[in-house]
């Protein structure tokens, strides 16, 4: 090996804690053996790759932050991946200072669970990880990053929606 390939190596190895890969997955309803911290079920990937250390959130109910996924399980065994297609079992641990979501309440079979990137997460993955990527993670990336930038949008006017009726001296 290289002198080149093997830094290369050495500082895929020093950033994949930070790696966030894309992922979106659906909840096998017959699979949910936890609901509660931690939340452990069964998911179907729809696309992308999903790793241990992903966390995760529901875009469709405001993008609740669930937890980061601790393990994933095929026939009992652990694995280090996902990738597209794979029906896996994972857990998802409350790691920080939020109150623990709950199954049923906060997210159900119906909500479609993506991994949460950050501007960060994506710098790292085209610096470090571009060759573990394909054209669908890609995209599948760019997708997410709409879904959070209208999300943020709606936010902002929001806000500025309340401020607006605050200052006219409406209350709602």
């Amino acid at each position: 090996m290289s002198y080149k390939e093997e830094l290369k190596q050495r500082r895929k190895e020093q950033h994949k804690n930070s790696a966030v890969f894309p992922c979106r997955l659906r909840i096998i309803p017959t699979c949910v053996f936890n609901s509660r911290d931690p939340i452990v079920m069964g998911v179907t990937v729809i696309n992308g790759i999903l790793k241990a250390g992903t966390p995760v959130c529901v875009p469709s109910k405001d993008f609740v932050y669930l937890g980061v996924v601790t393990s994933l399980e095929v026939n009992n065994k652990q694995i280090e991946a996902a990738h597209t297609g794979m029906d896996v079992c994972i857990k998802i641990e409350n790691i920080g200072g939020d109150a623990p979501k709950l199954y049923g309440r906060h997210f159900d079979e119906n909500d479609v669970l993506v991994s949460k990137i950050s501007r960060e997460s994506i710098d790292i993955l085209k610096e470090y990880f571009r060759d573990d990527m394909t054209k669908e993670n890609w995209k599948l990336i760019v997708e997410l990053k709409k879904i959070v930038r209208n999300f943020v949008i709606f936010c902002l006017f929001y806000i500025l929606w309340v401020l607006f009726i605050v200052r006219r001296g409406n209350p709602c």
